[in-house]
């Protein structure tokens, strides 16, 4: 009985984390951030307090703070922009011109292998049906030869005329039935049309009013944070303070002892991740500038973000890439209009080159980064943060992704202080201990 009432108690904690962090979720969003930031800045505020007080020492880490923060800006967010508008004024239509010639041989190469049935010419019927009558001279007259074959075989047409001669006087109030029109689109057709049909430059300003939503949020976010982290810094230990407070006394040294294990593991994750992304956008814009490849930091840096998503995210970078680079063949900034550019000797070279930097990419990220990141901070094994990614994509989707890793950290550091006596949990932590 007591053992029930032990663990009932300890879950209590636990109940009361969970209903803050549901009902108020942007708020400990903040708290947390700020806690993380006021660890990192910890060891400075702790040598110049020494010599400027607690206060100025806080305001000086959180300037430091604020100085790389806007220094990343100022090297990254102004060509972003100005490649972004760029992009902004390409002809996309002209894009879905260049992308014609690739389409239709991989259509015919399809068709040749029998994957896809063939489409042939496109035949567009319109028939006029009336009751048989014997003053009414019909003639089909068949009209291929008018459209000769040129080669593009999206545009062939062949036109299939049934006219029907009436005596005016007898057949006045003759009705016609109209059959319907039916024009069928090869696969490719309507694979191009649903592609370019996702690229509209209409949608431009209302993304721009929506990123310009998303800033204001991130400015009163950032606010926020630092106004926290300050008190933080300056306060040291208040975070554990404001936990203890609504712990049980018989509980608050292991509160502790798991907010110290917490903040170590999240610290060396968090760092991790900013190495990571500052590692991949290096890396990614240097080797596609020096292959020759256009827009090559604002490819390296959406890659470098995206990749922060687990298993997905590298996809969507590389995709990101290599509709980047299409597009920057139409950008008039970027080549001459008047120059005809062919899919295979210049297109489709980029490409190749955008595909083998992502690959090189996934190999350093794999074997390098990630074991690095994930072996000093999580420290759980490939499958269990694959299952946890899972969970994280079901309860979230790409948010729940990105957060699954840490959140699993923190439950996983308080189920070891107050639920090591079970097995599961033994197993699950055991290489916490290492």
């Amino acid at each position: 009985m007591e053992f029930k009432k032990r663990y009932l108690l300890a879950l209590i904690p636990l109940i009361i984390v969970g209903s803050i962090l549901y009902y108020f979720s942007d708020i400990v969003t903040y708290v947390v951030l700020a806690w993380v930031l006021s660890m990192v800045g910890a060891p400075i505020t702790r040598r110049l307090r020494k010599y400027l007080g607690k206060t100025l020492a806080a305001i000086i880490t959180l300037f430091v703070f604020v100085l790389g923060f806007t220094l990343l800006f100022y090297i990254f967010i102004p060509p972003l922009v100005q490649q972004a508008r760029n992009l902004a004024g390409i002809d996309y239509e002209e894009i879905a011109l260049k992308l014609e010639e690739p389409i239709s041989d991989w259509e015919n190469w399809l068709e040749e292998k029998g994957l896809i049935e063939s489409s042939g010419p496109e035949v567009i019927e319109d028939t006029i049906e009336v009751e048989e009558d014997p003053l009414v001279i019909s003639r089909t007259v068949r009209l291929d030869s008018l459209i000769q074959s040129g080669g593009d075989t999206l545009n062939n047409t062949n036109i299939s005329l049934v006219i029907n001669i009436q005596n005016p006087h007898d057949h006045e109030d003759e009705k016609a039935k109209a059959t319907e029109v039916q024009v069928t689109d090869s696969f490719f057709d309507r694979l191009r049309k649903n592609l370019f049909s996702l690229i509209d430059p209409s949608m431009i300003p209302e993304i721009f009013s929506s990123v310009v939503g998303f800033l204001g949020n991130i400015l009163i976010a950032i606010m926020s944070v630092l106004f926290i982290a300050f008190f933080f810094l300056r306060e040291q230990g208040l975070f554990n303070t404001a936990v203890d407070s609504m712990i049980p006394d018989k509980f608050t040294k292991q509160t502790n002892h798991a907010i110290e294990e917490t903040t170590r593991l999240l610290i060396r994750y968090f760092t991790g991740i900013l190495f990571q992304i500052t590692t991949i956008t290096l890396f990614v814009s240097i080797a596609l500038s020096v292959l020759g490849v256009k827009n090559a930091l604002l490819i390296g840096f959406f890659a470098a973000l995206m990749n922060v998503i687990p298993y997905i995210g590298p996809i969507i970078g590389a995709m990101f890439g290599v509709v980047i680079t299409i597009a920057s063949f139409a950008d008039p900034t970027l080549h001459d209009p008047l120059t005809q550019i062919s899919f295979y000797s210049d297109i489709l070279p980029s490409l190749m080159k955008v595909v083998i930097v992502f690959a090189t990419m996934q190999l350093l990220d794999n074997f390098i980064l990630q074991p690095t990141i994930f072996g000093k901070s999580v420290k759980a094994h490939p499958l269990e943060i694959f299952i946890v990614v899972l969970v994280g994509a079901k309860l979230g989707g790409i948010p729940g992704m990105v957060l699954a890793i840490p959140i699993y950290t923190v439950i996983r550091v308080i189920a070891k202080v107050f639920l090591s006596e079970f097995k599961v949990v033994k197993s699950l932590t055991r290489s916490l201990e290492e």
